[in-house]
């Protein structure tokens, strides 16, 4: 495996040494190389080279950098005092990275008992869709601190959602079933889309969806439980931004 890494590393050091390349993609190889060294996980490795050799774009600007000297005028910050009680009530601490705004890695947050129920190709495909996934988390937070302003909940919130998200689509909670792959895809999804649609079921909705999918209320209640576990912060955002605009409207 170290062949292998030493290998990979030599490629990325030549791309980013090779003055025939735009200096974007030689700081990007870059990138790839001393990230990795924080990471140290292969799958994600090899996702980025594939992603730098298609042309992909993966360094992220930070969120907050360009915002601070407006930060205090901000609906974030004006009606910050009637955002923390929301954040404290869900008991979120956030982490360095949520408070200086630095762009989201879906990586970080990832549960590793997900990431060992993968093998071999499933595992590489999931790391790409997971870079995917990162873009589409930073442009929403982009987008949200230009009409709000900062705020670290936002970060912590998106994170958690496109993490999810990714997992979902490409993980099956539901355990081998005579009704065979596309009844398992089918339940998982529906009983997603419902979380989708309210933060959270009361056990009678819950109990409603396992007689409508006709699953096995052991894997439905396992998939909601991982979910609510994983959303704490994406529930405590959309509170948040819906506190925001109602607070805006005054």
């Amino acid at each position: 495996m170290d062949t292998f890494i030493n290998t990979i590393m030599r490629f990325l050091a030549n791309i980013a040494q090779d003055p025939s390349l735009s200096s974007e993609q030689r700081e990007q190889a870059t990138y790839i190389s001393i990230s990795f060294f924080m990471h140290k996980n292969i799958c994600r490795l090899m996702a980025q080279v594939t992603a730098l050799t298609r042309g992909e774009v993966m360094i992220h600007p930070s969120h907050r950098i360009n915002t601070l000297a407006e930060d205090t005028n901000t609906p974030a910050r004006r009606h910050n005092k009637f955002l923390l009680p929301v954040i404290t009530d869900h008991r979120i601490t956030p982490t360095i990275a949520d408070i200086e705004g630095h762009p989201i890695e879906l990586i970080s947050i990832l549960d590793p008992a997900i990431e060992r129920s993968l093998r071999g190709e499933k595992r590489l495909r999931f790391h790409q869709a997971l870079l995917s996934m990162e873009k589409k988390a930073n442009d929403d937070l982009a987008r949200c601190t230009r009409k709000y302003g900062y705020h670290f909940i936002f970060r912590a919130g998106l994170q958690e959602y496109y993490m999810t998200k990714t997992v979902v689509e490409r993980v099956s909670f539901w355990r081998p079933d005579p009704r065979g792959d596309e009844y398992r895809v089918r339940a998982q999804k529906i009983c997603y889309e419902a979380m989708e649609f309210r933060l959270r079921l009361d056990d009678a909705e819950k109990n409603v969806l396992v007689q409508a999918t006709r699953c096995a209320p052991e894997d439905a209640y396992a998939f909601w439980d991982w979910l609510e576990k994983y959303r704490v912060s994406y529930r405590a955002m959309k509170t948040c931004l819906a506190l925001l605009n109602k607070l805006e409207k005054h």
